[in-house]
């Protein structure tokens, strides 16, 4: 298969894993979604206010003239430093000592906005000073009494240096004569410094101020309710490709079409108790049925797959016994026969075989008397009269509606049963003289030849049984066989020479408006 088709599967397959949760999804979407949006309408609502620091470098009274260069690095640090001291108890105290007041549940945070000296923007280096409360006017206040506090602390700390450094020199001034060189310069030092104190500012000033916010920042109910859909979106998803990975069920006709890589080409659903209890050919005890109709639409589709090759030896298969074959065998031989075609049905289950009670004829000789050499195999065929209604009603293949055929017109059923059990069953089927026995009916004037054959995952007389075939068949039992037996299935079929005509659904549920659908679609 190439990449494409198996990426447009594995997209379907998904879909389908999705579609067949949707309610689950959906329920846990809309809970999680209530349930956060519960929660969060609950929680005390926050404020948050913030202040702007602009990062001020001092001037350089040595170069007045030349401000234009920051040191970036400088910079870093003292923005770094700022943060620092702001979340830090000296600015905590500094503000509780401002308020002097009962403040409500609050907490502080800074955080540079960045550090590129080159940002034409000023209010881009610097710190934000950022206060959530539960009070929208108090988490403006905050704010900036925190802002205001770090340029004070940062203007005194400036001042304070800049005041030592002023009786250090003043100190040294002594040790020199004033008419000396180290003298003079000591005192042009002195006086930069107090030119430097009186007009210091500090590193930071208060660029925009913190004004009370008009709606809480936190609780958000909206966006909870959303991350909680979004939630219960991605923990349904996953719940139902667990469950679809621990469940080993068919679901659908597509899912067992994409296994076994064949078309279906029909759907039979449950066959009612009641209308088996008329009689197992149910194409004829229950005519307009809806059994009947889908093996009516199995044997149209089989006509229209058989076009332009040579399908007339038919081999109907099944992975396990008792998945209804030979029932659904034995009804499609019946409605190809009502449809005028000349069919001989075959039963090759050697060690199970149920053709004969079906159709209620004796099993004295078949395939195993022929096989050994009993009875000739003209001897061992039955000619079975479709017998009920006069007018048993058949649907046209060109799209007309229900057409009568009269019984007395229709063709004899050929029945050619399994024989007595023999004790070497697989060697029998396996043997040549049953592949002669095909050819010789295939020569015959039969329009089809069906063989019901065994399970071929029980026993491996099927894959014998296959040489003498032109096309396969393969009946799904969608109540009894899993996806692991299907798998397994595919597998055997695949190394199979005939050809692979496709799957029939059997106990499929085929709703009111399907009953006259086509299946003829490629997997």
């Amino acid at each position: 298969m190439e990449a494409g088709n198996s990426a447009g599967l594995d997209v379907r397959r998904y879909l389908t894993v999705v579609r067949r949760h949707i309610i689950l999804i959906v329920a846990l979407m809309v809970i999680l979604a209530v349930l956060a949006y519960a929660y969060s309408a609950r929680k005390t609502p926050l404020y948050q206010s913030t202040a702007q620091l602009i990062y001020t470098p001092q001037l350089n009274v040595s170069d007045p003239l030349n401000q234009g260069y920051v040191d970036p690095t400088t910079q870093e640090l003292q923005m770094q430093s700022a943060v620092t001291y702001i979340t830090g108890p000296i600015i905590s105290k500094a503000v509780l000592t401002s308020t002097a007041g009962a403040l409500p549940d609050y907490s502080v945070d800074a955080a540079v906005t960045t550090s590129d000296v080159n940002s034409s923007n000023p209010t881009d280096n610097g710190v934000a000073v950022t206060v959530t409360s539960t009070n929208p006017v108090w988490a403006a206040k905050l704010a900036n009494a925190y802002a205001d506090a770090y340029v004070a602390y940062s203007q005194k700390y400036e001042i304070d240096r800049l005041s030592k450094a002023q009786d250090v020199v003043s100190k040294q001034l002594k040790n020199y004569a004033p008419s000396s060189t180290d003298y003079q310069i000591l005192a042009n030092d002195l006086q930069s410094l107090k030119i430097l104190a009186a007009t210091t500012t500090g590193s930071f000033t208060k660029a925009v101020p913190a004004y009370p916010p008009g709606a809480p920042f936190s609780p958000k109910p909206k966006r909870s309710a959303a991350i909680g859909a979004i939630l219960g979106l991605v923990i349904g998803v996953g719940f139902g490709f667990m469950r679809e990975k621990l469940d080993t069920r068919l679901h659908d006709r597509n899912e067992v079409s994409e296994i076994a890589e064949m078309p279906i080409i029909g759907r039979v659903g449950r066959i009612p108790a009641e209308a088996l209890a008329k009689g197992p050919l149910v194409v004829m005890s229950e005519a307009e049925g809806r059994a009947a109709e889908s093996i009516r639409v199995l044997r149209s589709n089989l006509q229209f797959a058989s076009l332009g090759e040579e399908n007339r030896v038919l081999m109907v298969m099944s992975a396990q016994k008792g998945e209804g074959k030979s029932l659904l065998t034995s009804n499609l031989a019946a409605s190809l026969t009502l449809a005028g075609k000349h069919v001989v049905l075959v039963d090759a289950d050697l060690r199970r075989p149920r053709v004969h009670s079906i159709f209620g004829v004796r099993n004295t000789h078949g395939v195993s008397s022929v096989i050994a050499g009993f009875c000739t195999l003209d001897q061992a065929l039955q000619r079975y009269e479709l017998e009920g209604p006069l007018a048993v009603k058949v649907r046209g293949g060109n799209g007309d509606g229900p057409q009568p055929i009269e019984g007395e017109n229709l063709p004899p059923l050929t029945l050619l049963t399994s024989g007595p059990i023999p004790p070497n069953p697989g060697e029998m089927v396996a043997s040549r003289r049953f592949a002669e026995i095909i050819r010789e009916l295939a020569d015959k004037e039969f329009d089809y030849v069906l063989i019901d054959s065994p399970a071929f995952l029980a026993v491996g007389d099927a894959a014998a049984l296959a040489g003498a075939a032109d096309g396969i068949v393969l009946l799904v039992n969608m109540k009894m066989i899993t996806r692991p037996v299907l798998e397994e299935a595919r597998d055997f079929i695949r190394h199979l020479p005939p050809n692979k005509l496709g799957v029939v659904t059997f106990m499929d549920h085929v709703g009111k408006g399907e009953r006259y659908h086509y299946y003829t679609h490629n997997a």
